[in-house]
C-alpha cells in the first residue's frame, strides 16, 4: 500500500511541477481531413472572388443580341452582372444555356438575371 501512495505522490508532483500542457496543439492530429479540405476550398474561392476581373461593358442591345442568338442555337454563354458583392468584388462569371427570356429577365440554367444589369456576355 505504502508503493501506491508513493506512485501517487511522485505523479502529483510531476503534473503540479514539471508538466507543460501544450494546450491546443494536442488536438491538432484531430482535425478531419474533411475539415481541412473544406478550409482549402473556401480558401480558393476567396482567391478567385477577390481575382475577377470587370468584363468590358457591353450595351443592352449587343446583350440581346447574343442572348437571342445563343437561345436559337441552343449553345451555352457566359455573362458576367454589373453588382458587385457586399466586399465590394466583381460578381463572378456565370455560364450555361438560355432556358429562356422575357423583357426584364433572361434565364440560364435554374438562375434568373436582370437583363438590364447584365455587364458583359460571350458565347
Amino acid at each position: 500500500m505504502d508503493n501506491e501512495e508513493d506512485y501517487r505522490q511522485v505523479a502529483k508532483d510531476y503534473f503540479e511541477k514539471y508538466y507543460v500542457d501544450r494546450g491546443m496543439v494536442k488536438w491538432n492530429g484531430y482535425y478531419l481531413s474533411d475539415h481541412t479540405e473544406s478550409a482549402g476550398k473556401h480558401s480558393a474561392e476567396e482567391a478567385h472572388k477577390r481575382n475577377q476581373v470587370a468584363m468590358p461593358e457591353m450595351t443592352l442591345e449587343e446583350v440581346t443580341a447574343i442572348i437571342f442568338k445563343a437561345y436559337a442555337h441552343n449553345t451555352e454563354i457566359r455573362i458576367q452582372e454589373r453588382r458587385k458583392s457586399k466586399d465590394g468584388f466583381n460578381s463572378s462569371i456565370v455560364s450555361g444555356k438560355v432556358k429562356g427570356f422575357d423583357d426584364t429577365y433572361i434565364y440560364i440554367a435554374d438562375r434568373k438575371f436582370e437583363l438590364d444589369n447584365i455587364l458583359w456576355c460571350e458565347m
